[in-house]
Protein backbone atom coordinates (compact mmCIF):
# COMPACT_ATOMS: atom_id res chain seq x y z
CA UNK A 1 0.00 0.00 0.00
CA UNK A 2 1.49 3.48 -1.22
CA UNK A 3 0.87 7.10 0.96
CA UNK A 4 -2.55 8.25 -0.15
CA UNK A 5 -3.89 5.30 -1.68
CA UNK A 6 -6.32 4.57 1.43
CA UNK A 7 -9.32 4.20 -0.57
CA UNK A 8 -11.69 2.80 -1.77
CA UNK A 9 -12.60 1.09 1.67
CA UNK A 10 -13.96 -2.51 0.66
CA UNK A 11 -15.60 -5.03 2.87
CA UNK A 12 -16.79 -8.14 1.68
CA UNK A 13 -18.63 -10.57 3.51
CA UNK A 14 -17.09 -9.21 6.87
CA UNK A 15 -18.21 -10.32 9.91
CA UNK A 16 -17.27 -9.71 13.53
CA UNK A 17 -17.75 -12.49 16.48
CA UNK A 18 -17.64 -11.68 20.18
CA UNK A 19 -18.02 -15.13 21.93
CA UNK A 20 -20.66 -17.31 20.98
CA UNK A 21 -22.49 -13.77 19.65
CA UNK A 22 -21.61 -12.03 15.88
CA UNK A 23 -22.11 -8.54 16.23
CA UNK A 24 -21.72 -7.64 12.43
CA UNK A 25 -23.05 -10.49 9.58
CA UNK A 26 -22.28 -10.61 6.16
CA UNK A 27 -21.01 -7.07 5.79
CA UNK A 28 -20.56 -5.95 1.92
CA UNK A 29 -19.71 -1.78 1.79
CA UNK A 30 -17.23 0.29 -0.53
CA UNK A 31 -16.40 3.57 0.82
CA UNK A 32 -14.75 6.11 -1.70
CA UNK A 33 -12.77 9.40 -1.11
CA UNK A 34 -14.60 11.95 -0.10
CA UNK A 35 -18.08 13.88 1.79
CA UNK A 36 -19.80 12.85 4.97
CA UNK A 37 -21.38 9.11 5.25
CA UNK A 38 -23.64 8.80 8.04
CA UNK A 39 -23.74 5.17 10.51
CA UNK A 40 -27.29 5.13 11.67
CA UNK A 41 -29.20 2.16 13.51
CA UNK A 42 -30.50 1.16 16.78
CA UNK A 43 -28.18 1.06 20.08
CA UNK A 44 -26.44 -2.60 19.82
CA UNK A 45 -26.82 -2.77 16.11
CA UNK A 46 -22.72 -3.11 15.55
CA UNK A 47 -22.09 0.71 14.62
CA UNK A 48 -19.34 1.15 16.69
CA UNK A 49 -18.38 -2.13 16.18
CA UNK A 50 -17.66 -1.36 12.47
CA UNK A 51 -16.04 2.03 13.17
CA UNK A 52 -13.55 -0.02 15.59
CA UNK A 53 -12.66 -2.98 12.54
CA UNK A 54 -12.17 0.16 9.84
CA UNK A 55 -9.83 1.77 12.60
CA UNK A 56 -7.84 -1.48 13.21
CA UNK A 57 -9.02 -1.78 16.92
CA UNK A 58 -10.60 -5.22 15.88
CA UNK A 59 -10.14 -7.74 13.35
CA UNK A 60 -12.71 -9.20 11.05
CA UNK A 61 -13.69 -12.89 11.89
CA UNK A 62 -14.37 -13.84 8.35
CA UNK A 63 -14.32 -12.20 5.12
CA UNK A 64 -12.08 -9.04 3.87
CA UNK A 65 -11.17 -5.64 4.94
CA UNK A 66 -9.38 -4.01 2.06
CA UNK A 67 -7.79 -0.65 1.70
CA UNK A 68 -6.90 0.75 -2.34
CA UNK A 69 -7.72 -2.92 -2.88
CA UNK A 70 -4.93 -4.09 -0.46
CA UNK A 71 -5.26 -6.02 2.95
CA UNK A 72 -3.99 -3.76 5.96
CA UNK A 73 -0.28 -3.73 5.73
CA UNK A 74 1.63 -5.14 8.50
CA UNK A 75 3.80 -1.40 8.88
CA UNK A 76 -0.03 -0.51 10.43
CA UNK A 77 0.23 2.58 7.41
CA UNK A 78 -3.92 2.07 6.37
CA UNK A 79 -4.17 2.79 9.89
CA UNK A 80 -1.72 5.98 10.31
CA UNK A 81 -3.90 7.79 8.06
CA UNK A 82 -7.07 7.65 10.03
CA UNK A 83 -8.28 9.19 12.87
CA UNK A 84 -11.05 8.06 15.16
CA UNK A 85 -13.19 10.40 18.22
CA UNK A 86 -14.93 8.71 20.14
CA UNK A 87 -18.12 9.89 22.31
CA UNK A 88 -16.10 10.30 25.23
CA UNK A 89 -12.65 10.68 23.75
CA UNK A 90 -9.55 10.06 26.78
CA UNK A 91 -7.67 13.37 26.86
CA UNK A 92 -4.00 13.17 28.65
CA UNK A 93 -4.63 14.51 32.40
CA UNK A 94 -2.38 17.98 31.08
CA UNK A 95 -3.18 21.25 29.63
CA UNK A 96 -4.84 21.73 26.58
CA UNK A 97 -1.96 22.43 24.84
CA UNK A 98 0.07 19.26 25.60
CA UNK A 99 -2.88 17.59 24.47
CA UNK A 100 -2.47 18.86 21.14
CA UNK A 101 1.12 18.66 20.88
CA UNK A 102 1.31 15.33 21.18
CA UNK A 103 -0.58 15.05 17.90
CA UNK A 104 1.97 17.42 16.53
CA UNK A 105 5.08 15.56 17.01
CA UNK A 106 4.45 14.10 13.00
CA UNK A 107 4.84 17.85 12.18
CA UNK A 108 8.35 19.09 10.94
CA UNK A 109 9.38 21.09 13.84
CA UNK A 110 9.59 23.98 12.46
CA UNK A 111 5.77 23.63 11.90
CA UNK A 112 5.04 22.49 15.39
CA UNK A 113 4.09 25.89 16.53
CA UNK A 114 2.21 26.91 13.82
CA UNK A 115 0.08 24.04 14.14
CA UNK A 116 -0.70 24.13 17.78
CA UNK A 117 -1.87 27.60 17.49
CA UNK A 118 -4.34 26.21 14.13
CA UNK A 119 -5.57 23.69 16.32
CA UNK A 120 -6.31 25.65 19.43
CA UNK A 121 -8.37 28.89 17.24
CA UNK A 122 -9.93 25.85 15.51
CA UNK A 123 -11.12 24.43 18.59
CA UNK A 124 -11.87 27.81 20.08
CA UNK A 125 -9.51 27.34 23.01
CA UNK A 126 -6.71 29.42 22.94
CA UNK A 127 -7.96 31.47 26.03
CA UNK A 128 -7.64 27.98 27.91
CA UNK A 129 -4.49 26.59 26.45
CA UNK A 130 -2.42 26.11 29.36
CA UNK A 131 -5.51 25.12 31.40
CA UNK A 132 -5.92 21.57 32.50
CA UNK A 133 -8.15 19.50 30.01
CA UNK A 134 -9.84 18.23 33.07
CA UNK A 135 -11.68 21.25 33.64
CA UNK A 136 -13.17 22.10 30.12
CA UNK A 137 -16.50 21.30 29.16
CA UNK A 138 -18.41 18.38 27.60
CA UNK A 139 -18.34 20.05 24.61
CA UNK A 140 -15.12 21.93 24.74
CA UNK A 141 -13.60 18.39 25.14
CA UNK A 142 -14.86 16.83 21.97
CA UNK A 143 -13.88 19.95 20.23
CA UNK A 144 -10.30 19.33 21.89
CA UNK A 145 -10.18 16.17 20.28
CA UNK A 146 -11.69 16.83 16.80
CA UNK A 147 -8.54 19.27 16.24
CA UNK A 148 -6.44 16.82 17.86
CA UNK A 149 -7.61 14.59 15.04
CA UNK A 150 -7.17 17.70 12.53
CA UNK A 151 -3.68 17.64 13.83
CA UNK A 152 -3.11 14.02 12.02
CA UNK A 153 -3.97 15.21 8.88
CA UNK A 154 -5.91 12.18 8.62
CA UNK A 155 -7.83 11.00 5.27
CA UNK A 156 -10.52 9.29 6.84
CA UNK A 157 -12.41 10.32 10.24
CA UNK A 158 -13.84 7.93 11.65
CA UNK A 159 -16.67 9.85 14.89
CA UNK A 160 -18.84 7.71 17.17
CA UNK A 161 -21.23 9.54 18.01
CA UNK A 162 -19.61 13.05 18.25
CA UNK A 163 -22.55 14.96 19.71
CA UNK A 164 -23.66 12.51 22.25
CA UNK A 165 -24.88 13.98 25.25
CA UNK A 166 -24.18 17.20 24.22
CA UNK A 167 -26.04 20.33 24.55
CA UNK A 168 -27.62 22.49 21.27
CA UNK A 169 -24.78 24.92 21.27
CA UNK A 170 -21.98 22.48 22.01
CA UNK A 171 -23.58 20.54 18.99
CA UNK A 172 -23.58 22.99 16.48
CA UNK A 173 -20.20 24.04 17.05
CA UNK A 174 -19.25 20.11 16.58
CA UNK A 175 -21.30 19.69 13.51
CA UNK A 176 -19.54 23.06 12.17
CA UNK A 177 -16.50 21.43 12.83
CA UNK A 178 -17.06 18.34 11.30
CA UNK A 179 -18.59 20.08 8.03
CA UNK A 180 -15.48 22.13 8.11
CA UNK A 181 -13.24 19.60 8.18
CA UNK A 182 -14.96 17.90 5.42
CA UNK A 183 -14.68 20.67 3.13
CA UNK A 184 -10.68 20.49 3.33
CA UNK A 185 -10.91 17.03 2.04
CA UNK A 186 -11.43 15.11 5.24
CA UNK A 187 -13.66 11.82 4.31
CA UNK A 188 -15.96 11.52 7.46
CA UNK A 189 -17.64 8.40 8.64
CA UNK A 190 -20.02 9.39 11.57
CA UNK A 191 -22.40 6.94 13.34
CA UNK A 192 -25.32 8.96 15.03
CA UNK A 193 -29.12 8.99 15.86
CA UNK A 194 -29.37 12.46 15.84
CA UNK A 195 -31.40 14.36 12.70
CA UNK A 196 -29.44 17.12 12.33
CA UNK A 197 -26.31 14.68 11.96
CA UNK A 198 -27.73 12.63 9.41
CA UNK A 199 -28.92 16.06 7.52
CA UNK A 200 -25.18 16.54 6.53
CA UNK A 201 -23.97 12.91 4.99
CA UNK A 202 -23.91 12.97 1.23
CA UNK A 203 -25.05 9.19 1.98
CA UNK A 204 -26.42 6.88 4.82
CA UNK A 205 -25.52 3.65 6.05
CA UNK A 206 -28.08 1.58 8.33
CA UNK A 207 -26.93 -1.31 10.33
CA UNK A 208 -29.65 -3.73 12.18
CA UNK A 209 -28.60 -6.47 14.33
CA UNK A 210 -24.95 -6.27 12.39
CA UNK A 211 -26.09 -6.54 9.30
CA UNK A 212 -26.71 -3.74 6.12
CA UNK A 213 -29.53 -2.92 5.60
CA UNK A 214 -29.57 0.32 3.51
CA UNK A 215 -26.98 2.09 0.98
CA UNK A 216 -28.50 5.32 0.67
CA UNK A 217 -27.09 8.03 -1.45
CA UNK A 218 -29.46 10.92 -1.04
CA UNK A 219 -29.53 13.86 -3.34
CA UNK A 220 -27.14 16.85 -2.56
CA UNK A 221 -27.76 18.55 -0.29
CA UNK A 222 -29.07 15.72 2.33
CA UNK A 223 -32.48 16.04 3.16
CA UNK A 224 -33.21 16.00 7.06
CA UNK A 225 -33.99 12.49 8.22
CA UNK A 226 -38.08 12.00 9.04
CA UNK A 227 -37.58 9.58 11.26
CA UNK A 228 -38.63 7.01 9.31
CA UNK A 229 -36.63 4.20 7.57
CA UNK A 230 -34.53 5.06 5.35
CA UNK A 231 -35.37 3.39 1.92
CA UNK A 232 -32.42 1.43 -0.33
CA UNK A 233 -31.00 -2.07 -1.42
CA UNK A 234 -29.96 -4.45 0.80
CA UNK A 235 -26.17 -5.74 -0.16
CA UNK A 236 -25.24 -8.78 1.01
CA UNK A 237 -23.44 -11.76 -0.95
CA UNK A 238 -24.48 -15.00 0.18
CA UNK A 239 -21.12 -16.14 -1.48
CA UNK A 240 -18.71 -14.47 1.18
CA UNK A 241 -21.31 -15.32 4.19
CA UNK A 242 -20.35 -15.67 7.48
CA UNK A 243 -21.20 -19.18 9.10
CA UNK A 244 -22.01 -19.50 12.77
CA UNK A 245 -19.45 -21.93 14.98
CA UNK A 246 -21.06 -24.06 17.58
Amino acid sequence: MTEGSLFPITLHGVGLRRGANWVLRDLDLQLERGGITALVGPNGAGKTSLLRLIHGLDVPSCGSLRFAGEAPPQDGMAYAAQAMVFAHTPLLRASVEDNLRLASCAAPTDNRRALLDAALARAGLKEQARQSAASLSSGQRQRLALARAWMLQPELLLLDEPCSHLDQRASAAILQDVQDLAAQGITVLLSTHRPEEIALAQRVLRLEHGHLQTNHEPHHPAPRHSGTDIQGDVSCSPAYACTPQA
